[in-house]
């Protein structure tokens, strides 16, 4: 609980500084708002693969620079595809003339945007999971008071949207040479060792969140055709939901750190368990109280009054992500990435196929709401009947091969 209690500090002070972030944007004007939302769902997609270096580094635990490479390797990838693609990205939202310029000229940038976001955050999750969170929240200052106090500088002198981006850039660099600093981890390539693992544990898991990040593109680009209000709306609710996910996400690097101290299925298991029974009332109130700070402080140019009562509705994510959470982090221990997948592809297919249904009805948002919730509890189920399948069979197996031994 000590360490929960101290990572989640870390993360509501993340979350409350995304806020102010976000802020900045939205401030700008209606146009911001939707541009802003746009690009963050494109980027989704994007940094999955970006990513894919730490995802290994979950299982594996070891050899941190060979992972941050891939990190690196695959984000500069990425980077190139959006620009090859900007023109056909740009027009996948039902967005106007202005609101297109606005998105393509960030695209411009993503290339560093994408590199820069995933090395610092690889180190952030690498200095996580060592334990050090003196550390970890010390590099949190750095980033963020960098960051907001960059952003209310550009705001003040340009109301620039591009400059906050390339501001956000500048902040992430600034972070990565302050824990290279203090960190000192060994820099080592990439070898046929770390490659097996990133094909191993991270492409499954990569292929998990790129087919979940492109069903949410789905899911924002049929929220587009809502019209410009309702979706601005849905954008804000929405962006606020993604910002509760702080606090399951404090839940869950608890879970990456305590978990693994049992060395059996059974023992992680209990782990797991034991935490989610103990957190589960506090991450509830949380969640509920934080919806509505982070409203206030990043509802921007839209009034406040038109996001009520929606805001309640996508807040209920929680009872969904937070089963989610805890059999994911029981895959990740387990080596079994490839259950995350099957989970994911069907709680995204529900999402959509039921934003589909009602997108045409009164009370469409209502539905973009509540799908949050549908979406990652069918997923948490999937994963808890195929993990206790799998070791029902294993323990079947290792039956028998005693039996073998027995008679032998």
């Amino acid at each position: 609980m000590k360490e929960f209690i101290s990572i989640l500090i870390s993360f509501m002070f993340m979350s409350i500084a995304d806020s102010i972030d976000s802020a900045f944007n939205n401030l700008i004007s209606i146009d911001a708002i939707v541009v802003t939302g746009s690009f963050l769902l494109i980027d989704s997609i994007f940094k999955s693969f970006a990513e894919i270096g730490i995802y290994t580094y979950r299982t594996t635990r070891k050899n941190e620079w060979k992972y941050l490479w891939f990190n690196i390797i695959f984000g500069i990838l990425m980077g190139i595809m959006v620009l090859i693609c900007k023109d056909l990205i740009v027009n996948i939202f039902d967005l106007s003339d202005i609101q297109k310029d606005m998105l393509s000229v960030l695209l411009n940038f993503y290339i560093a945007y994408v590199v820069l976001g995933r090395l610092s955050n690889g180190i952030f999750e690498i200095i996580r999971l060592k334990g050090q969170l003196k550390l970890y929240r010390k590099s949190l200052i750095v980033y963020y008071f960098s960051l907001v106090g960059l952003d209310a500088i550009v705001y003040i002198l340009t109301k620039n949207l591009t400059l906050l981006f390339v501001a956000t850039i500048i902040s992430w660099i600034i972070s990565i040479i302050y824990m290279l600093y203090n960190l000192k981890l060994k820099f080592e390539f990439p070898n046929k060792e770390s490659l097996k693992n990133v094909i191993k544990y991270g492409f499954a898991y990569s292929s998990e969140r790129l087919l979940s990040r492109i069903f949410l593109l789905l899911y924002g680009v049929v929220a587009s055709h809502m019209g410009t209000e309702n979706y601005s709306i849905h954008t804000i609710c929405y962006s606020v939901c993604l910002t509760l996910e702080i606090i399951t996400n404090a839940y869950q690097a608890t879970l990456m750190i305590k978990v693994p101290e049992g060395k059996t299925y059974e023992e992680q298991y209990n782990n797991c368990m034991y935490m989610k029974n103990r957190c589960f009332t506090l991450i509830t109130i949380l969640n509920f109280v934080f919806a509505l700070i982070y409203l206030i402080i990043s509802h921007g140019s839209l009034p406040l009054y038109k996001c009520f009562p929606y805001i309640i509705f996508y807040s209920l994510g929680i009872f969904g992500l937070y089963p989610y959470e805890t059999y994911k982090t029981l895959c990740i221990t387990q080596g079994k990435s490839f259950i995350l997948l099957i989970g994911s592809t069907i709680g995204v297919i529900i999402r959509l196929l039921i934003c589909l249904l009602f997108i045409n009805t009164s009370f469409a948002l209502f539905v973009f709401g509540i799908v949050n919730f549908i979406d990652f509890y069918s997923r948490s189920i999937v994963y808890r009947i195929v993990l206790y399948k799998l070791n029902k069979e294993n323990k079947l197996k290792i039956e028998r091969n005693g039996d073998e031994i027995l008679n032998v």
